[in-house]
């Protein structure tokens, strides 16, 4: 099968993705992709389920890839580069 489906439920040609950012566990890869998704892109986490069954798996896989359209690399790179911190209510 050459087809997969995106976590917003779009699908698109495997081939067609890139990896843009590469984690250790799968919490702040689901942060970024959301953070994507909100911008309107469709993202895939590649290799989650593996790291998640045993995280010693992250090595072996490479870690959790977090992937976007070859189109929209340039865009979802500043959009993930962007310091939202000083948004954040002091504590």
């Amino acid at each position: 099968m050459n087809r997969s489906q995106g976590m917003s439920g779009a699908i698109g040609n495997v081939a067609d993705f890139v990896t843009i950012a590469v984690f250790d566990d799968v919490f702040n890869a689901r942060v970024v992709a959301g953070r994507l998704e909100v911008e309107g892109f469709t993202v895939r986490i590649k290799d989650q389920h593996i790291v998640q069954m045993d995280w010693l798996y992250t090595l072996a896989v490479g870690g959790i890839k977090l992937q976007v359209h070859s189109e929209e690399v340039s865009r979802a790179q500043r959009v993930i580069q962007d310091d939202y911190s000083d948004c954040l209510p002091s504590i």
